[in-house]
């Protein structure tokens, strides 16, 4: 258990879950998926409205782990402003009955393509940013020509906005629209980009072509989603044959798994505290109390296992760079007045393990360090240990996310 919060790689399961077919003619009650949209979770958001949906005109379910639109159109029709963002929504989808729609954001979602917002005749602003909008993804921007309402639109931090004629692209396609990314659309922008249309579009198709893809189907507005015929996650990756961990890549599928996964661990792990405090028994081991104490470092982990995070001792802790980010430094409160004799540090180039009064605190390092060129010191006024540790690349930095990323 942690004090504080440190850099930590995330537990991947081993194995992918295999969906259960129901025999045929069976009929198969499902649960309501993690992050659904349901009546509850609607009139809690409604509470501004005495709890009433059906007059609601906006709502917000952002940061919800929504991974579907679904029942908005039945039971919110009234909705004007819909605040979607940061959550895992995969495709644009039933909205059609949302008449009123003025503003949709569905920012830092996994959108991939711009469909089915035709019948939203009333929507102003649509901020998609942040999202999945490959390049490919542009030949959908002309489904929304239909809404001619439609005066600001957001796709920056897309892939398909990394396109060097992404802005004349979009702006060209859609007439209607007053400001693209934040910017305002100019006369003599728009005349620029109908201008140079057509051969725009001429070269996406040619680059779209010669990367494999078939621009007229990337042009359907269909169901591209990442969800199977039952309504499951795919699953995107595969057992790596030496580690046995799951190796993913970086897509809106994996971004699902890997959050589903952390939540049924969470619900787990909450099951088995619950389970423990009702037997009087808190400690993982059953003795009673803390993990005994240990006369030395565990075995070192063979190459290529994992380095779990462990804190027996329960220490207050920070790990950070210094100052001038050429090194990460440990800070642990140990207490002023504990014998310096009862601590013994133990550094590798990816993990750091300390021996405090038999208590082990072993921590995987956000970058990889030069180990036989730490140094540790304890602070005379608070008795805290400080535990420097250069990097083996001065220019690593150290929050960077992929560095982190199992």
């Amino acid at each position: 258990q942690f004090v504080r919060r440190v850099w930590a790689p995330r537990k991947t399961s081993t194995t992918a879950a295999s969906a259960c077919l129901p025999a045929r003619g069976a009929r198969q009650q499902r649960e309501p998926a993690m992050g659904a949209i349901t009546l509850d979770l609607l009139r809690k958001r409604a509470e501004h409205n005495e709890g009433m949906v059906s007059t609601l005109e906006e709502l917000a379910l952002h940061q919800s782990n929504i991974e579907k639109i679904e029942r908005l159109g039945q039971l919110c029709p009234r909705l004007k402003i819909l605040y979607l963002q940061s959550n895992l929504i995969g495709k644009i989808q039933n909205l059609h009955k949302l008449k009123d729609l003025q503003y949709l954001n569905l920012a830092i979602n996994n959108v991939t393509k711009l469909e089915n917002l035709q019948k939203c005749e009333s929507l102003e602003k649509l901020d998609l940013t942040m999202n999945f909008v490959p390049k490919a993804g542009l030949m959908t921007v002309a489904s929304l020509e239909a809404n001619e309402h439609l005066k600001d639109l957001y796709l920056m931090g897309n892939p398909c906005a990394d396109w060097p004629g992404y802005r004349q692209f979009v702006v060209a396609s859609l007439p209607q629209l007053q400001r693209l990314d934040g910017t305002a659309i100019k006369p003599s922008d728009r005349i620029v980009a109908k201008q140079a249309l057509p051969r725009l579009t001429q070269q996406l198709r040619e680059e779209l072509a010669a990367e494999g893809i078939d621009p007229d189907n990337a042009a359907l507005v269909e169901d591209d989603s990442i969800f199977d015929e039952h309504g499951d996650v795919i699953e995107t990756g595969h057992a790596d044959p030496d580690t046995g961990e799951m190796k993913r890549p970086w897509c809106p599928a994996t971004r699902i798994l890997e959050h589903r996964e952390t939540e049924r661990q969470e619900k787990e792990a909450a099951e088995k505290k619950a389970a423990a405090q009702k037997a009087g028994a808190l400690d993982i081991g059953g003795g009673g109390g803390k993990p005994a104490r240990r006369d030395g470092f565990p075995p070192l982990p063979a190459d290529g296992e994992r380095v779990w995070q462990k804190n027996e001792g329960e220490w207050d802790f920070s790990l950070d760079e210094d100052d001038a980010g050429r090194a990460v430094v440990l800070e642990v409160d140990v207490g002023k007045y504990l014998d310096t004799s009862l601590i013994k540090v133990d550094c590798h180039p990816t993990f750091i393990r300390l021996l405090i009064k038999g208590r082990l605190l072993q921590l995987s390092l956000p970058v990889e360090v030069r180990s036989d060129a730490a140094s540790a010191q304890r602070s005379g006024a608070t008795g805290k240990l400080v535990i420097s540790l250069p990097k083996e690349n001065p220019d690593a930095v150290v929050c960077d996310p992929t560095s982190v990323r199992p």
